[in-house]
């Protein structure tokens, strides 16, 4: 009787040991342990050992990531969260039913009003979303699909009520000297991975199924002006400056793959790169800028936007300056784009036609390769410069709508541009400049 108590105890205490490691971690902070000369120090966190989050497994690590940008965030920055190699499950929807949303989408990382940070993963870092979603505008008294059309028309019954979108993977607002640096960001927008819960056919999914798959992200109804403009995005940097990503694929996103939104005249809003990252197959655009100053794009490619699930307006890059929630007008000035490749985005590559204003642009020594319209300027965007870039399309410039026969642009601005020639995207000129470029097959 003895022994089998000793052994039972054992075996309890084997259980409890187990049970109490396998739980995961979860690094809280507690302002009262740390002096001020710790709170400004970098922290080295990893999101495994600090957080508990466990990669190429079945479980969604999303409480991992946000417990992360809650320690973060407050300590006001002063971190660097290292992710290790690996496959990591991610996103969460929080059913609301109210007037705003049906479903809406918790950000993965958030990192606001934060100073000093770095987000880095390793080569094989991947963080993917899951399925079990819902995407689209739904009807909230049963869950069906609204059956809006995606297409291009007014969508009087899409109200906010209907909406459920998917947040944003990283989100980077109010803060500075931040680095996304080594990862690999999938929004799982896969054609064997999507369910078309509506009565008509979608662009990228073969079959029709009106019933909520929890092994598929759930597409439902139009909302927006062309097709569905709701939160899913890969990076998206607001009121932010002096912000590097470097390395960070952003691919498969409802929405957009990266998306600046800062404003152009705020001093701390300034200088945004993005250096050697890989944008493609994202729904609306590989990368939109709504506002800001100072952005260089470096040595990056952006691809196939819209190929398989499509929003308006399907390009590689879209410019489009827009005014902000507290109803104050933005514009885009200063970007260049240096050694990047565009190609096969299903409406374009370059669309500079709508919005508030965009001046002092560059692509400089770039491959624009469209299969239809390769660059498209609007008469609010000015001193766009185009240099040692090579361009294909069947309209290969349209510039207010009427093409552009750019050879015969470049034979006669070479007799009027001055022999300083155009190299820097910092220098005023109101005129938009073709110079150089070839035109290719």
């Amino acid at each position: 009787m003895k022994l089998t108590t000793f052994w039972a105890t054992i075996i309890c205490l084997h259980l409890f040991y187990s049970q109490a490691h396998s739980q995961r971690k979860v690094l809280s902070y507690d302002s009262t342990k740390h002096s001020s000369r710790v709170k400004k120090a970098i922290i080295k966190l990893n999101i495994q050992k600090d957080f508990g989050a466990i990669p190429n497994d079945t479980i969604n690590d999303h409480a991992a990531f946000q417990a992360a940008s809650e320690f973060i965030n407050s300590r006001k920055g002063n971190c660097e969260l290292l992710i290790p190699a690996g496959n990591y499950i991610v996103g969460k929807q929080i059913k609301l039913s109210n007037r705003d949303y049906y479903y809406r989408g918790a950000d993965v990382i958030q990192i606001l009003n934060a100073k000093n940070v770095t987000i880095k993963g390793q080569p094989g870092t991947k963080l993917k979303y899951d399925t079990g979603f819902r995407f689209g505008s739904f009807n909230p008294e049963d869950g069906s699909s609204s059956n809006i059309s995606v297409e291009c028309t007014p969508k009087p019954g899409a109200t906010s009520a209907k909406r459920a979108d998917l947040g944003r993977c990283i989100v980077v607002a109010s803060s500075s000297n931040v680095k996304i640096e080594n990862l690999v960001l999938d929004g799982n927008f896969y054609a064997e991975n999507l369910n078309n819960m509506n009565t008509f056919n979608m662009k990228c999914m073969d079959k029709k199924n009106t019933i909520f798959d929890p092994e598929k992200i759930n597409i439902g109804g139009g909302y927006g002006d062309c097709g569905i403009q709701l939160a899913h995005y890969g990076v998206m940097i607001t009121h932010s400056g002096n912000i590097v990503v470097r390395n960070v694929t952003a691919k498969r996103f409802g929405l957009d793959g990266i998306q600046i939104a800062n404003s152009h005249t705020e001093a701390g809003q300034k200088n945004v790169k993005l250096i050697q990252c890989d944008l493609n197959f994202n729904a609306r655009t590989g990368l939109a800028i709504i506002g800001g100053d100072k952005i260089d794009v470096i040595s990056t490619s952006i691809t196939r936007t819209g190929n398989c699930l499509y929003a308006a307006t399907g390009t590689g890059v879209d410019i489009e300056a827009e005014i902000d929630a507290k109803r104050q007008a933005r514009q885009v000035t200063n970007v260049k784009f240096l050694k990047c490749k565009f190609s096969n985005n299903s409406s374009g590559e370059i669309l500079a036609k709508f919005g508030l204003g965009s001046s002092n642009i560059t692509f400089e020594d770039c491959d624009i390769k469209s299969s239809s319209l390769a660059i498209n300027l609007g008469r609010k965007n000015s001193g766009y410069r185009f240099v040692n870039n090579r361009i294909s399309g069947t309209k290969v410039v349209v510039l207010e709508d009427k093409k552009v026969d750019v050879m015969a642009h470049q034979s006669e601005q070479k007799k009027t541009i001055s022999a300083k020639g155009v190299t820097s995207s910092r220098t005023e000129n109101p005129s938009n400049v073709f110079l150089n470029n070839v035109l290719v097959e």
